[in-house]
């Protein structure tokens, strides 16, 4: 994360969905649009579920955005945030998502100071298990942080040390994966473990305990397999079939049986065929 020559990794998250919007056609490209467009509030905030503006969601609507070139959209949602404070934020993941959306859209903002990035986890974050933690705010510090070599000196000391317990769930091995890349860290042998979420009939399940696999896992785990240089051949089928059957009407759904359709799970469709497009 600290080389001069790194693209941040929330570009290319943006960048792997811009590959898998482009792999549809341009009927699901507009039906995509479509949809995009509707779960855009008047402020510019992007909705919920419920149909409530977030900022969260606004994340992903955000980058998809940017991905499917709607600048329309982006325009609006920088309405939004460029009045938008923390102090609107509940937590320290819609802090990191507003962090995120300014870097992308607001054009005088301002790098941060580590410590101001790292601030809203020592406040509310307590409650966030620790390794998730420092995921985010790596994610924050690679996109906008400023001075950041110091971090990432005692990141990587941190993540060759850590040692996960507990049944972890699939997204956050596969964003350790993703971390010990970036920081010059030998993946061979976590890559194994992702390895062991997938599903025989296609995609990656959240937990060993659970049978079925979902979007977001999957998404996260192609698009980590992709950049740490797997060899996706043997899985493309399968996990190509399983993301094609979770299309519905412009968005991709969960996976799971759940037909609610929403940003996020839209997002993770488009960065699993990314990741298989790029392969």
């Amino acid at each position: 994360m600290s080389s001069n020559k790194h693209t941040p990794v929330s570009r290319q998250l943006v960048e792997t969905v811009r590959a898998g919007f482009q792999l549809l056609d341009r009927l699901a490209q507009n039906e995509i649009t479509a949809f995009i467009t509707g779960r855009q509030a008047g402020n510019g905030a992007f909705m919920d579920r419920a149909g409530r503006p977030d900022l969260y969601y606004s994340l992903f609507g955000c980058w998809i955005s940017m991905a499917a070139e709607q600048t329309e959209l982006q325009t609006s949602l920088k309405g939004f945030i460029t009045t938008a404070t923390s102090a609107e934020s509940t937590s320290p993941v819609e802090e990191l998502a507003l962090l995120l959306i300014k870097t992308e859209l607001d054009g005088d903002f301002k790098k941060q100071s580590v410590l101001s990035i790292i601030k809203p986890f020592l406040k509310k974050g307590r409650m966030i298990e620790l390794s998730y933690q420092f995921f985010l705010i790596s994610l924050a510090i690679d996109a906008c942080g400023k001075n950041k070599g110091f971090f990432f000196f005692f990141a990587r000391i941190w993540l060759s040390l850590y040692r996960p317990g507990g049944n972890i769930p699939c997204s956050l091995s596969a964003a350790l994966v993703y971390a010990r890349k970036i920081l010059g860290l030998n993946t061979y042998n976590w890559q194994k473990r992702l390895l062991d979420f997938s599903v025989e009939g296609g995609g990656f399940r959240a937990f060993d305990s659970v049978q079925t696999a979902d979007m977001l896992s999957t998404g996260v785990a192609l698009f980590v397999l992709k950049g740490t240089e797997y060899d996706l051949r043997v899985i493309k089928p399968g996990c190509l079939e399983f993301v094609q059957n979770n299309y519905l009407e412009g968005a991709f759904i969960s996976g799971d049986g759940d037909l609610t359709k929403d940003l996020e799970y839209t997002f993770y469709g488009l960065l699993a065929l990314g990741s298989l497009a790029q392969d």
